[in-house]
């Protein structure tokens, strides 16, 4: 990830209290939230949470240091439901996955944008719209 991309991401804010932020991202919570995100989207998605089931699925490998990634299908080709992986792992908590799952769910709703500022814009107005969703 590059320095730009990685300032843009660590301008994210969620709105989870402390508590919650503090609480485990257990696997149930990953895949509820990751859907509640899609839903403030618009979209619905399926979400991957071991790295060789991603790969099977589709074609891409993620590195130990990857904490999520969205897959729309081959280029110039839409899947008709995006792929969402998340690393439990590199995910040990809620506070530590919310910006993450915000960010894969923009590019899985959005995946023209990149890693413009505009996708960080669209990945903080689904922070604000889950925002209160426990």
């Amino acid at each position: 990830m590059s320095a730009l991309v990685q300032h843009r991401q660590s301008l994210l804010h969620h709105h989870l209290d402390q508590a919650d932020s503090a609480a485990r991202a257990d696997l149930w919570w990953l895949l509820t939230r990751t859907h509640a995100y899609a839903a403030a989207a618009g979209i619905t998605v399926d979400v991957v949470l071991d790295p060789r089931s991603y790969h099977r699925r589709t074609g891409r490998t993620v590195g130990r240091w990857c904490a999520g990634d969205a897959y729309t299908g081959p280029a110039g080709a839409r899947w008709p439901v995006p792929l969402i992986y998340l690393s439990p792992r590199l995910l040990p908590t809620r506070g530590d996955a919310e910006t993450v799952i915000a960010h894969e769910v923009m590019h899985a709703r959005w995946p023209s944008y990149g890693h413009k500022k505009i996708a960080f814009a669209r990945a903080q107005q689904l922070l604000d719209a889950v925002a209160g969703i426990a």
